[in-house]
């Protein structure tokens, strides 16, 4: 049986315990795109999204400040959460690492939304957001937006695809689903 004792921030076993119990929690995986101002592309993964308030469709989003297309979403207000399949690994790839950041927009997969938003025609689901508020925390800001818009990718709804979940450092399969 595993040691069940509770650790707290200042404890020297805390960081080991925290870091183990967040890996261990298993996220949706979401490309996050944007434009700066002069109409370039930047992106990254985030596992952050969260959904919220259907009655003014928001969404939730952390981003690093150290994040490339950080400067950019400050300044444009907007984003696009792309939620990507378990099909699209590559392309998760391309959008962690700073040394293949030239190749991440280069799929003929993407497009451009009527304000110049990239997003991934083949995703699950694209959100098109407006920044509402913005509340720096640490060395993040957690970006609170309104849902403009939402496209939904010729794979959604598709039971032959799962979503990209990740869980003890990579990805996993949603084991199975209950059909109504």
């Amino acid at each position: 049986m595993r040691d069940t004792q509770l650790c707290h921030d200042g404890d020297p076993g805390f960081a080991v315990a925290l870091r183990a119990g967040l890996r261990a929690t298993a996220v949706n995986v979401s490309l996050l795109t944007t434009r700066d101002i002069e109409g370039r592309y930047h992106g990254l993964a985030v596992t952050t999204a969260v959904p919220f308030a259907t009655m003014e469709p928001s969404m939730i989003v952390a981003v690093a400040h150290k994040a490339s297309a950080y400067p950019a979403i400050t300044a444009s207000g907007m984003f696009c959460l792309n939620q990507i399949t378990n099909q699209d690994i590559e392309l998760l790839d391309r959008f962690c690492r700073s040394d293949l950041r030239a190749s991440r927009f280069t799929s003929a997969d993407w497009r451009a939304d009527a304000t110049g938003l990239p997003y991934l025609e083949n995703a699950l689901a694209s959100f098109f957001c407006r920044v509402t508020s913005a509340q720096v925390h640490g060395d993040q800001t957690v970006f609170i937006s309104k849902i403009e818009g939402v496209r939904l990718g010729s794979k959604s709804g598709g039971y032959d695809v799962d979503p990209l979940i990740w869980i003890n450092g990579g990805p996993a399969r949603l084991a199975g689903r209950v059909h109504a």
